[in-house]
């Protein structure tokens, strides 16, 4: 993953000629800058993908 600015990141998932890969992921944002990574750490929902042919 590359983290990006203006909410947006770039994932990239190589496995070239494979399929019936199953995969989940999900966005995060913590501030370590805080101090306080209880209450600025949010997560999103899981997404769920399968790689077919």
């Amino acid at each position: 993953m590359v983290p990006g600015t203006g909410g947006k990141s770039a994932v990239s998932l190589e496995a070239p000629g494979e399929f019936g890969i199953r995969a989940r992921m999900r966005s995060s944002y913590v501030d370590g800058s805080s101090g306080d990574t209880v209450n600025s750490t949010a997560h999103g929902a899981w997404r769920y993908f399968t790689f077919t042919k």
